[in-house]
Formats: C-alpha cells, structure tokens, sequence
C-alpha cells in the first residue's frame, strides 16, 4: 500500500457490454511524478456510443461522448492528436510502462479498467509485455477498509485522465491519513517492534519438523502467516488498522528487510 516508485494510476472510459477492442473508448495513465498518458480509440464502435437507444449507451452519450474532441455535427474528430487507432494505443501503453519496470496500478473499481487495457492484447498474457500491470490495486478497498473520507474531484469525471488523476489525489489521501494514524501519541508500540517479533515468532514456526524454510523463502510465505499471527502477537496495531490482513499489507513493502535481517539474528536461520 506504501507508495512504489513507479506506482501509476488509472482510468477507461469504455462501452459496459462489449469486451472487444471496439468497447475501448478511452484511457487515462499518470504516475506519481506526473507523467501523463491519454488516448481516444479511433476503432470504438462510436455508432453504437451516439445511436444506441440502451441505457447504458445512453449514459454514454450524456457522461463521456460530450468530453472527447468532436466535430461541428457530433462526430468523433479523428484527426485530433489524442485520437489513435487501438493498435498505436497498444504499443504506447506498452512503452509506458517499459519505462516504469515493477509498476502497480492503482485504480477505483479498477477490474473494469484493467481489462479493458489487457483487452488490447486480447486479453493474452502471453502477447502482452511483461511491465504491463496484471491485476489492480484497489483504491475503493483501502477507503472502505480504513472508513477514510476523501475530497470530492474538482476536475469532470467520466473522463479518463481527470479520473486518474483523482486516483492519485485519492491514494495520497489514504496514505496521509494513515500516517496520521501510526504517528498518534500513545500508540501501542513502533512499526518496527511489532514487526521484529511477528517476525521472530514466524521464524521459530518454520523451525518445526519438516518446515524448515530459509530467510528468503520466508519472504515469500510471510505476508501470509503475518494475516494470521498480528492479531495474536500484537492486538493493538491490529485494532488501529482495522484489520489484520490491512495491517500486514502496510508492512508488505518493508518484510524482505526485516525477514533478513531478523533471521540473521537467530541461531536457528540457515
């Protein structure tokens, strides 16, 4: 949940039926230092979008048709610069994040905007770059979780970019208010106490019979048993971050460090 350096937020503005690259009408990237990305599906089925009589197409033309580059008669403006066919779109996002090696996206009800940026390798993991992000982080979980309130967007919704904007203003609402949170007077203990002991006691867990594990398997299996163990080994932090598997994901960044360099203190590490 701590901010990565290449974490990116995202957006798409799409048609709610069609999973195809027609259904793709556009779609919005920023990272944390800004860097924008934004395009409009010059193959959209814009016939659909501005005659369908379905609500959802209706929806459409109220919402997000108004905001993209349009002609004098309503028609989608193909030569404006932001309009691209699919494919060019494809190969952008894919040097996007070729740039950003490890990046995460972060988006709000993201499944829905992921897919559709996967659909443009139909939805083909093979095909599709390895930088590109495979699953969403989800903003609406850690603002649900946490009962944070976060500002209204000054900018119009419904469009791609303006919306990943938002989920940038919104993550960086979330990680403000927890901050806030670990820094209050009295809390029980420091991060990094709780953490050395759920750490301990996980490291003489492995030593049993027949679950020996090194450090760096460790890394790998912790985050599970720490889910597990922080409301038995430390009930207060667990009680300031609503949830035991909340908690363990603010820690996620910070456990290979801490797993090694905890097990190097152990006489039982190997």
């Amino acid at each position: 949940m701590l901010p990565a350096p290449h974490d990116t937020y995202g957006d798409c503005e799409f048609i709610r039926h069609d999973m195809s690259i027609r259904g793709l009408i556009s779609v919005g990237i920023t990272d944390r230092a800004g860097h924008d990305y934004y395009a409009i599906n010059a193959d959209m089925d814009e016939e659909h979008i501005r005659h369908s009589l379905s609500e959802a197409a209706v929806w459409l033309r109220q919402h997000v048709w108004p905001q993209l580059p349009l002609t004098a008669t309503g028609a989608l403006d193909r030569d404006h610069p932001d309009v691209k066919p699919a494919a060019q779109i494809r190969d952008e996002i894919a040097a996007y994040y070729a740039a950003r090696s490890g990046a995460r996206l972060w988006a709000y009800f993201g499944a829905g905007d992921l897919i559709r940026i996967q659909g443009l390798w139909d939805h083909d993991w093979k095909r599709m770059p390895e930088a590109v992000p495979r699953r969403p982080r989800e903003l609406a979980d850690l603002i649900e979780d946490f009962q944070i309130t976060v500002p209204a967007q000054q900018t119009p919704d419904h469009h791609a970019l303006n919306d990943a904007h938002y989920n940038r203003l919104m993550h960086d609402e979330v990680l403000a208010a927890l901050g806030g949170a670990a820094a209050v007077p009295g809390s029980p203990r420091q991060d990094r106490a709780a953490l050395d002991e759920l750490v301990t006691n996980c490291l003489a867990r492995s030593a049993t019979p027949g679950r020996g594990r090194t450090p760096q398997e460790l890394i790998t299996v912790m985050p599970d048993w720490l889910a597990a163990d922080i409301h038995a080994y430390e009930p207060e932090l667990a009680t300031l971050h609503g949830a035991a598997l909340i908690a363990r994901r603010r820690y996620e960044q910070h456990l290979e460090a801490w797993i090694t360099t905890v097990a190097g203190q152990q006489p039982h590490a190997r």
